[in-house]
């Protein structure tokens, strides 16, 4: 049996943060081990006596890329699962759904989600396939849907702290072009909250616009409109246009 490692980088939302992690403690197939890493204080406190499986590391506020490569050093599971501080998962049958697909032989697993809106707006449904190909035109993954070989590491290293908004895209395409699979588990397994705290939002537009030619630089492709989950969403045929917010978290 594969073991997972259920990794949650935070900042300052500890009233998601709760959320999040009582998601993971409802699974019915238990993590191995639930990994808080904190890039603001108090995470420790919020979340204490919650359960003995949970451990908060402090990120000293080196920033959202930084902590999730000290989440995964830490990481003693086969795999890990990201879960953004923010998000949480809805179907309490996904971390059973991924070790069977482990067990089948997978190195790399992502599952659909869907947008919840802070406002009350109804769910927007995000279920894309992915694949080389397609990565090298737009990131159709969920951070909070996937999760992965520990090992890939090994091979691939850390996640690139010089892409703070694209570091996820930069992961999924290097695994892709090392050749191994991704594995589409298609069932809405984690809720995406999309509110006026997300990293992406329009305020960073400069920021993500310089990442991306960063990102596109680094992987020798030409030019990639500017967008995020929520556009890539209501892009989608039969999708109605909503307002340019973000699901891309922490």
């Amino acid at each position: 049996m594969n073991s997972i490692s259920v990794v949650i980088p935070t900042r300052g939302r500890h009233h998601f943060l709760r959320q999040a992690l009582e998601s993971v403690l409802a699974q019915g197939h238990a993590p191995q081990e639930i990994i808080v890493v904190d890039d603001g204080v108090g995470a420790a406190e919020a979340v204490a006596g919650m359960h003995p499986a949970i451990t908060v590391l402090d990120n000293h506020q080196r920033g959202p890329v930084p902590a999730r490569n000290r989440g995964v050093a830490h990481a003693t599971g086969d795999c890990i699962c990201f879960l953004d501080d923010d998000d949480w998962f809805i179907d309490n049958g996904y971390l059973a759904r991924v070790a069977e697909a482990f067990g089948r032989g997978a190195d790399f697993c992502f599952c659909d989600g869907v947008l919840r809106f802070a406002d009350g707006r109804p769910d927007l449904p995000f279920a894309f396939d992915a694949d080389h190909a397609t990565l090298t035109r737009d990131n159709t993954i969920l951070i909070s849907g996937v999760t992965y070989r520990r090992a890939l590491h090994s091979a691939l290293g850390p996640f690139d702290e010089t892409l703070p908004f694209y570091w996820d895209w930069d992961w999924y395409l290097r695994i892709a072009r090392a050749g191994h699979r991704l594995t589409h588990i298609r069932t809405p397994a984690v809720a995406i909250r999309v509110h006026a705290q997300n990293m992406s939002g329009d305020s960073l537009e400069a920021q993500r616009r310089a990442n991306l030619d960063r990102f596109s630089t680094k992987h020798a492709l030409p030019p990639i409109p500017l967008k995020n989950h929520l556009d890539i969403a209501t892009q989608a045929p039969g999708k109605l246009p909503g307002r340019r917010e973000t699901s891309s978290n922490l």
